[in-house]
C-alpha cells in the first residue's frame, strides 16, 4: 500500500463524482465530493451531469475562487477528469494532476469512506421519494465539518481555519470553549490564531502518520503478496455486465494480457494484442495465466525474456601473453618405439 503523506492544507486534494442518485426537482442527479487530504476538510456540490464543463467551472469557481489552488489533485480516471478542459485547467494553475489505477476504488480509501458517510448522513434527512436530497446537503456537510475525524483528531475546519466553526447550538449553550478568550484586539487575535493553527497541525500531523502506518498493515496483510515480472502473462478482472445475462454466471476474468512495464509492485502496464490500448492496472485484478499463447503474445513474451537475458556488461579483455598455443613443429616417437613404426 502506497502512503500519501500531507503536511499543510491543500497540498492534495481529491475529487470524485458521487451518483447516479434519485433526480430532483431541480434536476441534480450527482454529487462532485472535493476532500483535503490534510484537514479532510470536504465541499460536496449538486450537480445535473458528470461533464467536462460542469467539474470545470465548479472546481474553479466554487473552490479554487474560495480557497486558493491546491499544489495536487488526484482524481480516478473518469473521462470528465482525463479530458482536455480538465487536465488543461490542472496544467494552466500549475497543479500536479495524479489518477487512481481503473476500476480499484480502494486505492483511494478516503475518498470512498467520505462518500459512504455523506450517503448516511443525507438518509437521515431526506424525504420518502429521495428527490429533496440536494436540498439538505449544506447541512449534512456541515455536520461532517465540525465533527472530529478519527485519523487527525481534530474537526476538518479547525484543521482548516483554526478554529470551530459556530453552530446554531452554541446559541443555546454559549460558544465553544476556544473562542470564550479571545478579545477585540486584531493583533492578539491573530497571534493567537496563527499560534493555534501551528499547534493543531502537528498534533494532526503525528496522528495522521501513526493512522496511515496503521492502515497500511492492515491493508498490507490482506493483500495477494504475488509480484510481477516484465515478461510476464496474466488474466486481468474485467466485471462487464451484458443484457439478459446474470452477472454471477458470466466469467469476469479476461486474457492472456502481456505484461509490459512494471512501475512498482502494485502497478503495472498491460497489453493484449498488437493494436490494443495498453491499460495501467493495480495488482489486485491481475493473476498468473496458464495455458496457450497466441502468436503475438508468444513472441512478444520470447522477445522481452530474450532482452533480460542479454548480459549488457562489456567481456573483459584476456591477456594474451598467457595463452597456450599449440606447436606447430612435427614430433617424432623415441627410437626405442622405431620398430613399431
Amino acid at each position: 500500500m502506497k502512503q500519501y503523506l500531507v503536511g499543510a492544507p491543500l497540498e492534495r486534494v481529491a475529487l470524485d463524482i458521487l451518483g447516479p442518485l434519485p433526480i430532483t426537482t431541480s434536476g441534480n442527479k450527482f454529487i462532485l465530493v472535493l476532500t483535503d487530504y490534510f484537514s479532510r476538510w470536504a465541499e460536496a456540490y449538486p450537480i445535473p451531469n458528470q461533464e467536462a464543463e460542469t467539474i470545470s467551472k465548479i472546481f474553479v469557481n466554487e473552490f479554487i475562487c474560495r480557497f486558493g489552488v491546491p499544489r495536487q489533485v488526484h482524481t480516478d480516471q473518469g473521462r470528465q477528469f482525463e479530458s482536455k478542459l480538465f487536465t488543461g485547467i490542472c496544467k494552466r494553475f500549475n497543479i500536479d494532476k495524479t489518477r487512481t489505477s481503473p476500476l480499484h476504488p480502494q486505492s483511494d480509501g478516503m475518498v470512498e469512506r467520505l462518500n459512504r458517510t455523506i450517503e448516511d448522513i443525507l438518509s437521515k434527512f431526506i424525504g420518502k421519494d429521495q428527490k429533496d436530497w440536494d436540498t439538505h446537503l449544506s447541512v449534512a456537510m456541515m455536520a461532517y465539518r465540525t465533527s472530529v475525524h478519527e485519523s487527525t483528531g481534530f474537526s476538518p475546519s479547525m484543521l482548516m481555519f483554526g478554529r470551530e466553526i459556530e453552530l446554531p447550538i452554541d446559541l443555546i449553550y454559549g460558544p465553544h470553549p476556544q473562542t470564550e478568550n479571545i478579545t477585540d484586539c486584531s493583533n492578539e487575535y491573530l497571534e493567537k490564531l496563527q499560534s493555534n493553527i501551528f499547534r493543531v497541525h502537528n498534533l494532526a500531523r503525528d496522528k495522521m502518520i501513526a493512522s496511515s502506518d496503521r492502515q497500511k498493515r492492515q491493508y498490507d496483510h490482506k493483500i495477494n503478496a504475488r509480484k510481477y515480472s516484465v515478461g510476464d502473462a496474466v488474466w486481468v478482472f474485467n466485471p462487464t455486465k451484458t443484457k439478459g445475462k446474470s452477472p454471477k454466471l458470466q466469467c469476469q476474468w479476461t486474457g492472456p494480457f502481456l505484461i509490459i512495464e512494471a512501475y512498482t509492485d502494485l502497478i503495472y502496464k498491460v497489453k493484449s494484442s498488437p493494436n490494443s490500448r495498453d491499460r495501467v492496472l493495480h495488482h489486485d485484478r491481475l493473476k498468473p495465466f496458464i495455458g496457450n499463447f497466441n502468436n503475438w503474445l508468444q513472441k512478444s513474451k520470447d522477445d522481452l525474456d530474450e532482452g533480460d537475458s542479454k548480459d549488457p556488461a562489456v567481456e573483459p579483455e584476456t591477456d594474451k601473453t598467457n595463452i597456450t598455443r599449440k606447436s606447430t613443429r612435427d614430433t617424432k616417437p623415441p627410437e626405442r618405439y622405431s620398430p613399431y613404426n
